[in-house]
Formats: C-alpha cells, structure tokens, sequence
C-alpha cells in the first residue's frame, strides 16, 4: 500500500528506511519522536512491532509533511489498517476529502490542513472515535 501511496504522490523514501523490502527497518523502528519528527527524515514512518511475540511489524505513522505533494488522498491508505497517526499538511492535495478515511478506525491525529480540499467535510469522519482534539 505504501509503496502506491508515494507512487501516486510522487513522493520517495528517504535513504534510512528500506522501501523496497521490510519497509518497518532502519528509522522506521524507532520509538523516538525527535526521529520521526526529524525534518530530514521526510517522509517518515513509524512501525510497531510488538504483534505476535513481537514477530509481526505494522505501520502505525505516516508523515508526508510540507514536501509540496499533489494529488488525492489514495484509497490504498485503507491498506494500513494499523495508522494511528496521518500528518500530510501543508502540500497541495486537492479534491474533496474522501470519506473511507472514516473507516480509518485507528486514527488518533490527522492532520490535513493547508491543502486544497474542496467541497464538504464527510459525516463518515465522524466514526473515528479514537481521533483527539
């Protein structure tokens, strides 16, 4: 899923997380907010591998931050069911604001502004019952 997301987006992996084979190595295991946050580190994911005895990896966060990105909001982002964090503010991604995110029931954080959405805000968002203010 991830891999279609930046495909779409336009958007490629920095050098200290493997996109071509296990994306949840390198940066993406740290537990750090300082490195997930890092500006260099841009795109940025976060995995969480403490599933199944700590065997199984999933991605939790996804930061595509002021990078200058076009496009629309992909429906391959259903493909990481385990998001809990979607930062993709300050680009330029436009049309309406799709309402599958509201099946995104993991979201804690999303932050999508300074784009160019049109049209409405989807009641669906309002299932995201984990999402904070």
């Amino acid at each position: 899923a991830l891999n279609s997301i930046f495909q779409q987006w336009g958007t490629q992996a920095v050098d200290s997380w493997n996109i071509s084979g296990e994306l949840c190595s390198g940066s993406a295991l740290s537990q750090s907010d300082s490195v997930f946050e890092d500006p260099t580190n841009n795109p940025a994911i976060r995995c969480d591998c403490s599933f199944n005895t700590n065997t199984l990896c999933h991605i939790t966060r996804l930061r595509v931050y002021a990078l200058d990105r076009t496009g629309v909001i992909p429906e391959e982002l259903l493909g990481l069911p385990f998001l809990t964090f979607l930062k993709i503010d300050q680009n330029f991604f436009t049309g309406s604001l799709p309402a599958f995110i509201g099946n995104m029931s993991r979201l804690e954080s999303l932050s999508i502004a300074h784009n160019d959405f049109t049209g409405p805000i989807p009641k669906e968002l309002g299932n995201l019952r984990q999402l904070k203010l």
